[in-house]
């Protein structure tokens, strides 16, 4: 049961175990291929290294790099600028939510989340960047 017409690839990247197993699991029952990785360190080089995904989900507090350096990093990869990203915080600060969106994120979900509205947000960012590509 895809809501996708093709294989989605996502990156997620949170250094709580249990959250992130929850994102994979709800991302591949909705047909994406998930590279989960905890720490920022290990999210830098793969954006170095590794073919883009589709969509980035990022945890603000995260070991070596946070949420903010990393979207700043995806900004300026040629291969990797135009993916959506999704920020992750359980803080809900104007300012955190500022810096997000300056740092290049095209969303925030505030912690904890409702996994519809988590997927309502996926969709929307992925289909908007489809339309943007097709310009």
């Amino acid at each position: 049961m895809h809501h996708f017409d093709n294989c989605n690839s996502a990156l997620v990247v949170e250094d709580d175990e249990h959250v992130r197993y929850l994102l994979e699991h709800m991302l591949r029952r909705e047909g994406f291929a998930v590279t989960a990785l905890g720490d920022g360190r290990e999210a830098a080089e793969h954006i170095a290294s590794q073919g883009r995904s589709d969509i980035a989900i990022l945890d603000v507090m995260l070991p070596y790099l946070d949420g903010f350096e990393l979207a700043q990093l995806i900004r300026a990869h040629p291969k990797w600028q135009s993916v959506p990203i999704i920020i992750l915080s359980g803080r809900s600060q104007a300012d955190d939510i500022a810096r997000a969106l300056e740092a290049g994120a095209n969303d925030y979900v505030c912690k904890p989340f409702s996994p519809r509205e988590f997927l309502a947000r996926v969709r929307l960012r992925l289909s908007e960047a489809r339309e943007t590509a097709a310009y």
